[in-house]
């Protein structure tokens, strides 16, 4: 990592660490995930999911949501606050300022993925019995760091396109969902059949994660599409100097 980016990474870090509406965000996430987890134990568990799918969907369904607010004032806020303009004019390559400010975040999303455990810890503790050890979620957590990677890249580049951080949210979260939805028109078309879990890629690699499973094709697509974000951010921002 270098000075550059280290620099940017402590500033991120420093500033979320002093943002009280950081901790907000942080607590509806761990709110909604461990409500929906209660709840789908009480009316999904043995009926037609593993307790590792409930936890797992659980987690993954508000995780682009608090992603979408963590990331969308990394570029979009300094534009809005003024300081964009300097920052660009600082002989730096906008990479490295860009690598800089989406470690940071998605750092903060992996302590946001570790902290909806505690639900199945707390379950774990009191039910013995009823959960299994928490060790059969190691894959499931592999595809949450996975799936976290590719929404940090996302909103990363989103708040580089956009000119306020509530327009680089909306943005990450429409521009996710659209590419899904693609995503499962391109498997429809492809594989010749409907629009179900079976063919809708996002929804069978969280049941073969919860599985445990978790395909090279999986891990592939999730870090080049990162990796395009981030770069095409870079680029769009050098264009922009």
């Amino acid at each position: 990592m270098s000075s550059v980016t280290r620099t940017v990474f402590y500033r991120e870090i420093s500033a979320a660490l002093f943002s009280p509406i950081r901790y907000l965000y942080f607590g509806a996430y761990f709110a909604i995930s461990s409500s929906l987890f209660l709840a789908a134990l009480q009316f999904g568990e043995g009926k037609f999911w593993t307790i590792q799918v409930l936890w797992l969907v659980s987690a993954a369904i508000p995780l682009p949501i608090l992603i979408s607010l963590i990331t969308m004032p990394l570029i979009a806020g300094e534009r809005s606050a003024g300081t964009y303009e300097s920052l660009s004019m600082l002989a730096i390559p906008m990479r490295k300022v860009i690598v800089g400010k989406f470690v940071a975040s998605y750092l903060a999303s992996c302590f946001a993925i570790i902290g909806s455990l505690v639900p199945w810890l707390l379950i774990s503790h009191t039910l013995k019995q009823r959960a299994p050890e928490l060790v059969t979620l190691h894959i499931p957590l592999i595809f949450l760091f996975l799936y976290a990677f590719s929404w940090t890249a996302l909103g990363t580049l989103s708040t580089s396109l956009s000119k306020r951080p509530w327009m680089a949210a909306v943005g990450t979260l429409g521009i996710g969902c659209a590419l899904m939805f693609i995503w499962a028109a391109a498997s429809h078309f492809w594989l010749s059949g409907n629009i179900l879990s079976s063919s809708f890629p996002i929804i069978t690699e969280m049941l073969d994660a919860a599985g445990g499973h978790i395909s090279l094709q999986t891990i592939v697509f999730h870090i080049a599409f990162a990796l395009w974000c981030l770069f095409t951010a870079s680029q769009l921002l050098e264009a922009r100097r």
